[in-house]
């Protein structure tokens, strides 16, 4: 290996940043112990995703038929052939961030190139590569307890205050996990929250419930989620009826359709809980007015 080949991986090694173990305490802390991390570990090279909810502590390795499957069981994605233990790492979310402890595996864990020394742990932040042995993942998070997360700045302790009072709330998203997450949150702020996975299914709900608002992802299993919003703005009815369109793209074309078609507010994921809660106060506040 030369100087600079040592070098590089030295810089890397301690770009990784370690966290020290604070235990929850039961009952008290931040948001992250009531609503749970979302996130999406995109198998790199390859079209595999996998929806993980986290929230407080899970296993990750690979199940047989001799022992007990962890709780993110990589089996389906051979993981075998790849290095991965049956107990490989542990994933945490808990102190307002989400951390990865290796459990002392016999190919390691990777963050960016980094390997982690097993039994310490390591924040994981949005963007970042993730490896288990060879298998190698980039993290997306969807939903974080606050958008402080987008700009990698220190978190604030995040609480949910009550800006609704019962009014009614279509989330129109194919994943159940964000679905139910979004759900939990809304509820929280004195909504009343109604799924749908598709647009097909949130055009017949929408009919039915008649909901004060619509929260809707753009890609989902039938048609774009903008479809809906051109369908909700072509009644006369519904021309004000607040719509909040979410989206993994960070790109300002689908900002300008997703206005032109009619949205209220564009959102980006990860989706920080603050955000989100502060923006159905921003459209009940327009709607007093």
């Amino acid at each position: 290996m030369s100087n600079e080949q040592r070098k590089i991986k030295h810089t890397r090694r301690f770009d990784l940043e370690s966290v020290d173990y604070v235990p929850p305490v039961s009952g008290t802390g931040p948001l992250d112990y009531a609503i749970p991390w979302v996130m999406e570990l995109r198998i790199v090279g390859t079209a595999s995703v996998l929806q993980v909810q986290v929230r407080e502590s899970m296993v990750i390795g690979r199940g047989d038929q001799s022992t007990s499957k962890p709780d993110i069981d990589l089996e389906p994605y051979h993981a075998y052939d790849l290095g991965v233990s049956r107990k490989h790492a542990m994933i945490y979310a808990r102190n307002s961030r989400v951390t990865v402890r290796d459990l002392h595996s016999s190919n390691g864990t990777f963050i960016n190139d980094g390997r982690l020394e097993p039994d310490k742990d390591y924040r994981l932040r949005h963007g970042d590569t993730l490896a288990f042995g060879k298998l190698k993942f980039q993290v997306f998070f969807v939903i974080t307890p606050s958008s402080h997360e987008k700009y990698d700045t220190a978190f604030h302790e995040v609480v949910i205050p009550k800006v609704g009072n019962g009014q009614k709330v279509l989330i129109v998203e194919g994943d159940h996990h964000v679905a139910n997450a979004l759900g939990s949150v809304l509820d929280q702020a004195g909504f009343v929250t109604s799924w749908a996975d598709n647009v097909t299914k949130a055009i017949m709900l929408f009919d039915e419930i008649q909901p004060f608002a619509t929260l809707t992802e753009i890609m989902l299993e039938d048609r774009s989620g903008l479809e809906l919003v051109s369908y909700i703005r072509s009644h006369a009815q519904h021309k004000t009826s607040p719509i909040i369109v979410v989206s993994g793209t960070t790109g300002g074309y689908q900002m300008g359709q997703a206005m032109e078609a009619g949205a209220d507010v564009f959102l980006t994921k990860p989706i920080g809980i603050d955000e989100l809660v502060r923006s159905f106060s921003k459209i009940l506040t327009t709607q007093d007015k």
